[in-house]
């Protein structure tokens, strides 16, 4: 059996190549693009390095020990720039595409499932570049919101945003692509909104948020404007179930 055919029976390289195809992934951007790899490797061996947990320099160490680039009829590994200038110029909606098609691809029933975000600089400025514009701090951040599965730990939706938006408006939107799937979310207290919890109530699904202490919670309760719907949810909330969002 040839070493290419191998690859092609691996589990994960079928599912990806399963993937690029629901989701429409063109192979190259243009009869003109360089065709050494291809979208499809390129995106194959990226979520390889992810799924593996190493650095780039092992990763690429690793796939030269199993002969990874004449598996998949490549000349030589790309180098390191190489996967991170494809993973810079692929548009954020693509990945996005993909972990929709990943839901399509497991066929979900009964999830439960957190939502949490997340925020990371998208620049590391030199010393010297800090220094020419007087230390000021360079703002460039994005923040991204998840959706995971609590048992396997799956990524079933996510949106990413760098403009000053808070990440709860991402919590109606995201609830609404797992709707058809989605049996129990749980969300921290920045989530906390009685319009986010009859969202979910409208589509059937339990929702587990804590409440914001603005006042003791026995004094809120005995306050004639402390809404029924507010008394029904606390009633609602079980802190066991929660806490399970902590292994999300």
């Amino acid at each position: 059996m040839s070493s290419i055919y191998e690859v092609r029976l691996n589990p994960f390289y079928l599912t990806i190549e399963e993937l690029c195809q629901i989701v429409r992934y063109k192979n190259l951007k243009s009869a003109f693009s360089k065709r050494m790899y291809g979208n499809h490797k390129l995106m194959f061996l990226v979520l390889y390095k992810e799924k593996s947990g190493m650095s780039w320099r092992r990763f690429i160490e690793f796939a030269n020990e199993i002969n990874l680039p004449r598996q998949l009829d490549i000349k030589k590994m790309p180098v390191k720039s190489t996967f991170l200038e494809f993973i810079k110029r692929t548009p954020k909606q693509v990945f996005e595409e993909f972990v929709q098609a990943c839901r399509k691809l497991l066929n979900l029933k009964d999830v439960t499932a957190a939502i949490d975000g997340t925020g990371f600089s998208n620049t590391n400025p030199s010393h010297y570049y800090q220094k020419r514009i007087d230390g000021k701090e360079v703002k460039n951040y994005t923040k991204t919101v998840f959706i995971s599965d609590i048992n396997t730990k799956l990524i079933l939706a996510t949106e990413a945003f760098s403009d000053h938006k808070h990440e709860t408006t991402t919590f109606k939107p995201l609830v609404q692509q797992l709707a058809s799937c989605l049996k129990t979310i749980l969300a921290d207290k920045g989530y906390d909104s009685m319009s986010n919890r009859k969202f979910c109530w409208k589509q059937n699904i339990n929702v587990h948020i804590p409440f914001r202490k603005f006042q003791s919670q026995k004094d809120r309760l005995d306050n004639q404007h402390y809404s029924k719907h507010r008394r029904n949810a606390l009633k609602k909330f079980d802190k066991t179930i929660y806490n399970q969002r902590a292994v999300a």
